[in-house]
């Protein structure tokens, strides 16, 4: 057996990577061993040693969204001075500087899907929206907070499939819209 470092230590998160990649550009049911080894220029037969089922590496992609998402969106949020730069950080998550990018958007599509019917993966959804909605009780309702990330959710699966952009100022007046609706809410 051998000991020491890995010939390739950055093996596993190309082959994460490109998962990611062949689900957001073909779809969960493209994501094969053999594709995704030939994306992550990896021999096939590595393939089982860092994920031995598919499952588990197509979960892993969804995790690596997770991992990306997280930092354009929770922690600015959190770290609002206030409910209208916290709406600002809202603005550009959905459709500004930060928004996440095309291939982010069909993967978090995908994601979806696949969660609907894979227990694991649905486990991971309800994390990233009870995170994402904790950060957004620092600003809002909780009832408000569940209503900005169901928009911003279908917001992102939207623009997953549409090329046109949306309209910044409608989106501010929409999260500004819905956090005075449920100001006076307990």
């Amino acid at each position: 057996m051998r000991k020491g470092t890995a010939n390739d230590p950055g093996r596993r998160q190309r082959i994460r990577e490109a998962a990611a990649a062949v689900i957001a550009d073909e779809g969960v049911e493209a994501a094969t061993y053999r594709r995704i080894a030939a994306r992550a220029q990896v021999p096939l037969g590595s393939m089982t040693y860092y994920f031995p089922n598919l499952a588990g590496l197509i979960t892993s992609a969804f995790e690596l969204l997770g991992e990306q998402l997280r930092p354009l969106y929770d922690a600015p949020i959190r770290d609002a001075a206030d409910r209208q730069a916290a709406i600002d950080v809202l603005v550009e998550a959905t459709c500004g500087s930060t928004r996440a990018s095309r291939q982010q958007l069909r993967l978090f599509r995908e994601m979806y899907h696949y969660g609907s019917h894979n227990p694991t993966v649905a486990t991971h959804i309800a994390s990233l929206e009870a995170d994402a909605i904790e950060a957004l009780r620092s600003h809002f309702t909780e009832r408000a907070a569940r209503a900005i990330d169901a928009l911003v959710e279908g917001w992102w699966i939207y623009q997953s499939w549409n090329p046109d952009p949306l309209d910044p100022d409608m989106v501010r007046r929409a999260f500004t819209s819905l956090a005075g609706e449920f100001d006076s809410e307990p």
